[in-house]
């Protein structure tokens, strides 16, 4: 019988699966800057441009491929430093800066993984996108 994997462990699965990949092991320091925390209270994930914050409900819906897209999606956001370089337009509109950087690293993740070996968009019961 397969045991169920904690919100904690599905994350720190995908830190793993990033440091043995190499198709993404470049990201492997990002997975060691800030706190990561899992909690009740996020509704999807997010980054203060160094913490990585994850609902807890979120990532439980998420299988492997699918959690290792959204913890990429959320350390390209430090990586590419998009709370400082871009703070100007976070100040201006929060929502559209936010969703603009959203889409560039969607669309490099895919770009980066065109047949899914690795990483899966995250999608709701019904098949739809979770996310720009």
């Amino acid at each position: 019988m397969a045991m169920q994997l904690t919100a904690e462990q599905k994350v720190e699965r995908a830190h793993v699966s990033i440091m043995q990949s190499p198709r993404f092991r470049f990201y492997s320091g990002l997975t060691m800057i800030g706190k990561v925390e899992v909690s009740d209270d996020i509704p999807t994930a997010g980054t203060n441009g160094r913490d990585v914050y994850y609902g807890r409900s979120f990532v439980n819906r998420m299988n492997a491929k699918q959690m290792l897209f959204v913890v990429l999606h959320e350390l390209s956001h430090i990586a590419w430093r998009h709370t400082t370089t871009w703070k100007h337009l976070y100040d201006k509109d929060k929502i559209l800066a936010n969703m603009a950087c959203d889409y560039v690293i969607n669309l490099q993740l895919l770009d980066q993984d065109k047949n899914g070996a690795e990483i899966e968009f995250p999608t709701d019961d019904e098949g739809n996108r979770l996310g720009l």
